[in-house]
């Protein structure tokens, strides 16, 4: 690629990001607009305060303990890291999930800087990154997969929520499958493998995996160990949910905490669509149609995604001191050579 190629497709990148961050913008107005009369009558209600702040105690250390997953996975390589380098790569990438609409996700800040920091093992670098997310991914789907066969009794009779069951538990077999089959030497050096790395715009994301994957098959309990950590961490994030949702209730109904164990894992799934960074819009919408499902008051699910970003966003708050302290170096390695969006998979 020359040059001008090359400074073609960084503009088009960038201004691709800026459409999502429009569109997301107007997805969310239009949901607020589409759902007013319900938040008209629940938005006049005070904010509980200690219920907030257990929030933001739960997702910042849900948080940790994901930037502790990824320290687990590439010290397993043998890379020169330490927990505090993961706390700050972490909160750095944290950070550039919210404010740099214009520029490139968190988990490629992370894949990028860790890159820098191990010049000589690149790829690697881009797999223990690629391996987390998906690892995280994959344990959300057993939290859910798990919280609705504790409630099969209530969910069995709602075709529409039976729906969702069927996707979390084909979610959850397939990747703990998915997972142990690439555990086997043999499958990552079948020829299959090397025809889907040579395919367009996924085949760098399938090779980079692949590669990251061999690196493990010497080390399985290492897997197995930060998918563990990965559920723990996110029954944090759920736990936050529900109460960021205790927090703008006020005397309103909400699901109970059982629920939100089903059906937050459920609406996570609309971060998987690339529409949009961080799912807004269409996951305000999803929580909101599944709690209306549970019988809360149309606009609650609505104000507790509101809450929950909120709440994340303080959390993003963190990273801003780590990034103030190396701006220029972060700002020269993302210029220098930025890996591409679309080598990684950055769900919610």
């Amino acid at each position: 690629m020359t040059e001008s190629q090359a400074n073609e497709s960084a503009s088009w990148r960038q201004h691709w990001t800026w459409a999502k961050w429009l569109l997301a913008a107007a997805l969310l107005t239009f949901v607020l607009w589409r759902h007013r009369a319900g938040l008209s009558q629940i938005t006049h209600q005070p904010l509980h305060w200690p219920s907030f702040v257990t929030a933001v105690a739960l997702c910042g250390g849900a948080i940790v303990l994901t930037f502790l997953r990824w320290f687990y996975l590439v010290k397993a390589l043998g890379f020169v890291f330490t927990i505090r380098d993961a706390l700050r790569l972490g909160f750095i990438g944290y950070l550039f999930n919210f404010v740099a609409p214009g520029s490139v996700g968190g988990d490629v800040v992370k894949a990028t800087l860790l890159a820098k920091e191990q010049p000589s093992r690149r790829t690697t670098a881009v797999a223990t990154v690629l391996l987390d997310r998906i690892l995280g991914m994959l344990s959300l789907f057993l939290i859910g997969a798990w919280a609705a066969w504790a409630q099969w009794t209530e969910i069995r009779d709602r075709a529409e929520l039976k729906a969702i069951v069927g996707l979390l538990v084909i979610g959850s077999a397939a990747g703990l499958v998915g997972l142990s089959l690439m555990l086997i030497p043999a499958v990552t050096r079948s020829r299959a493998w090397q025809h889907l790395a040579r395919l367009p715009v996924v085949g760098h994301m399938v090779a980079e995996l692949v590669e990251g994957v061999r690196l493990y098959q010497s080390q399985r309990r290492v897997l197995f160990v930060a998918l563990g950590i990965s559920i723990v961490g996110h029954f944090g994030t759920i736990s936050s949910f529900y109460f960021s949702a205790k927090a703008i209730s006020g005397e309103s109904f909400v699901p109970g905490y059982a629920q939100h164990l089903f059906f937050i894992p459920a609406a996570e799934l609309a971060g998987i669509v690339p529409l949009t960074p961080g799912g807004v819009g269409l996951l305000e919408e999803a929580v909101n149609a599944l709690y209306k499902l549970n019988g809360a008051a149309d606009g609650t699910g609505i104000l507790t995604c509101l809450a929950y970003r909120a709440v994340t966003l303080a959390i993003a708050l963190i990273g801003m001191g780590y990034y103030l302290t190396a701006r220029r170096e972060i700002d020269q390695a993302l210029h220098a050579e930025p890996i591409a969006e679309n080598a990684l998979i950055t769900p919610t």
